[in-house]
């Protein structure tokens, strides 16, 4: 079950912000040190920026950016975080795209 997930509006392609409805569980360790590394399909790890807002969970910076780009992130595709389950991955948490079909 994905830890966060969100289909991706315009302004998600500058900073990714996740409000209630896609969020399922706090992510304790990235709200205390700021960022959040993830490790994406192709075993590239990213860290991104995280904080709590009134609003949601936000993930932002230059990687977040970064990402955006080397992954061809758009409009209408999903973005899912998991908790990854400890085959010697090298970040706790895993993301993943869901291309929008439409």
């Amino acid at each position: 079950m994905a830890l966060l997930q969100k289909t991706v509006e315009l302004l998600d392609l500058e900073q990714l912000t996740v409000t209630e409805p896609y969020d399922s569980e706090p992510i304790p360790n990235a709200a205390s040190s700021r960022s959040l590394t993830v490790i994406d399909e192709r075993r590239r790890p990213w860290t991104f920026g995280y904080r709590v807002t009134r609003r949601g969970r936000v993930l932002s910076g230059p990687h977040w950016q970064n990402f955006i780009r080397d992954n061809n992130v758009r409009v209408g595709d999903t973005v899912s975080i998991e908790r990854n389950d400890g085959h010697g991955y090298p970040a706790e948490y895993s993301i993943e795209i869901r291309r929008n079909q439409g």
